[in-house]
């Protein structure tokens, strides 16, 4: 099982999105058996495959409890071969209490309990909040690779140095396997000012952090499918953002126009 981390300390970037969009694609496009761990106690990736719920088990439980049965946390959805662990807002109790605890590991509880169903999946996709603490160190930990979404705006490397720096620490403490897949540019439109800031990502980053040949336009259909709690490649197949996330996951899978895998180590991300 290949996990991934989609990450960005900025809001609004299109994480949410982007995990629910790949794990569609990569579930129908091309027969992949997705985990997703919403990892956000907004739950918005649990409300979008319909699993959201106070009445079930959630990640929180697997935070708090060893023995937490995961086949009674992770919850089957209406698509074929896509499973999520759900979030609510008691991630946000559980977070603080697993702080408090110094009774095992912390900051690894996460990869401990998905090692459990590393067998039964191909891909494993971690939405995670826009924070820095204990949830983002367990996602980083659990981690094989990362992907940035990044949204082509002014300020769009808001909080890139601090997340750059968690995960080189995470790096040369827990988990020296961890390697950036690369810079997702999302939002984009086909204005002077949106290709001024996705040529600025490409160059200020290009030549440290892959960014991925595909970008993400805005589109309404995403709003759309969002109000409707569906996956915009299944919304809408044919609009701009939805054949972008399949040409996307195409480069996440290895058959894109472009696969590199980009890997250093705490200097490279730093200089």
């Amino acid at each position: 099982m290949k996990t991934v981390s989609i990450i960005n300390l900025k809001g609004g970037v299109a994480k949410t999105l982007t995990t629910v969009s790949m794990a569609y694609a990569l579930s129908q496009q091309y027969n992949a058996r997705v985990l997703v761990v919403d990892n956000d106690k907004q739950g918005n990736c649990s409300k979008t495959f319909g699993v959201h719920s106070y009445d079930r088990m959630s990640i929180a439980d697997l935070m708090l409890d060893r023995d937490a049965d995961l086949g009674e946390v992770i919850q089957h959805t209406k698509y074929d071969r896509i499973d999520v662990i759900p979030a609510n807002m008691t991630l946000l109790t559980a977070n603080m209490q697993v702080m408090m605890d110094s009774s095992r590991p912390q900051q690894t509880r996460l990869r401990t309990a998905l090692r459990k169903v590393a067998d039964l999946y191909d891909y494993c996709l971690i939405d995670c909040s826009p924070s820095v603490g204990l949830l983002l160190t367990n996602a980083l930990a659990a981690a094989n690779e990362i992907i940035i979404p990044m949204q082509a705006q002014p300020f769009s490397v808001v909080g890139m140095s601090q997340l750059t720096s968690s995960i080189a620490n995470v790096q040369r403490k827990i988990n020296p396997g961890l390697r950036v897949k690369g810079i997702l540019l999302t939002m984009t439109e086909h204005t002077n000012v949106s290709d001024h800031y996705c040529g600025q990502v490409r160059s200020t980053y290009g030549n440290k952090i892959h960014v991925f040949t595909t970008e993400i336009p805005r589109n309404v259909k995403v709003q759309e499918s969002q109000a409707n709690a569906e996956p915009t490649i299944l919304y809408d197949p044919k609009s701009n953002s939805a054949k972008a996330y399949i040409e996307f996951a195409k480069e996440v899978s290895g058959y894109g126009r472009e696969e590199q895998v980009f890997e250093r180590d705490e200097d490279a991300l730093n200089r």
